[in-house]
């Protein structure tokens, strides 16, 4: 995979979460509290300029009430 395609990935993920914890009208603060980690943590998550381990994306689910769902599927052709 190309290094761009991680960044593309990372700033996926932070917009769900992003999304995620505005619809619940949560901060970002309140957020990471749940979730065990700092706020500049969770801002840097959400503007995809970190890539998450799946036991982080894990608490953040978690933290929004959420289930953290991976999939592995072929590319389209």
């Amino acid at each position: 995979m190309r290094a761009g395609m991680y960044s593309n990935h990372a700033f996926l993920i932070g917009q769900a979460v992003r999304e995620r914890r505005l619809a619940l009208g949560l901060s970002q603060t309140e957020v990471a509290t749940r979730a065990g980690m700092t706020q500049p943590a969770l801002s840097r998550l959400e503007a995809g300029g970190a890539v998450p381990t799946i036991p982080v994306l894990d608490r953040i689910a978690i933290a929004l009430g959420a289930e953290l769902v991976v999939t592995i599927a072929p590319h389209a052709a």
